[in-house]
């Protein structure tokens, strides 16, 4: 049995405009990367989760988006995968909107859309450790422990503070130890 890590996203948190795009992202990331102090740390991803969870100058789509993470912390799947559907329709360019996407698929069990979605987010947002942490959770789920094991250890590299994630490498590498890869 593994020990899970956030999936995706924490919960919503307000900054006035930001996206992917967000030039401020880069200082953020060398910090975060760099932090020795767990609460500064965490206080950087929040940071970077903030950002990336808003679309700049688009009070529509940030209202969209607001709504579909509330229906998703809700547990109203179908209605929050519509929602950011119709954010990614509008906005084909904002990666947190495939991303919470990707999340809402995957509590759904369809690791196929999710892991679909998740590509997306990767493309449009190489450093994002929340969408590589859930493609190693898809992975692992599927029997692919060699690749959940890769996607956990991208997500470490750009996010070293994520929980338990030291502990899912080890115990996936312990479980692939003597195996043929």
């Amino acid at each position: 049995m593994f020990v899970t890590i956030v999936l995706f996203s924490p919960i919503f948190s307000p900054i006035v405009s930001a996206d992917q795009h967000d030039p401020k992202l880069d200082g953020l990331f060398t910090a975060l990367q760099t932090s020795l102090s767990p609460s500064k740390a965490a206080n950087y991803e929040r940071e970077i989760w903030a950002r990336w969870t808003k679309f700049p100058d688009n009070s529509l789509i940030n209202g969209q988006m607001a709504n579909g993470i509330n229906l998703m912390n809700a547990g109203r799947l179908d209605e929050a995968e519509a929602a950011f559907s119709a954010i990614i329709a509008r906005q084909p360019s904002f990666a947190e909107a495939w991303n919470k996407r990707a999340t809402v698929r995957f509590f759904r069990g369809n690791d196929d859309g999710s892991a679909r979605d998740i590509l997306q987010v990767i493309t449009l947002e190489p450093r994002h450790f929340g969408a590589l942490s859930g493609l190693g959770m898809i992975r692992v789920r599927a029997g692919d422990l060699q690749g959940g094991l890769q996607a956990y250890r991208a997500a470490q590299r750009l996010n070293p503070h994520l929980p338990n994630i030291e502990t899912i490498i080890n115990r996936l590498a312990k479980q692939l130890n003597g195996r043929a890869l």
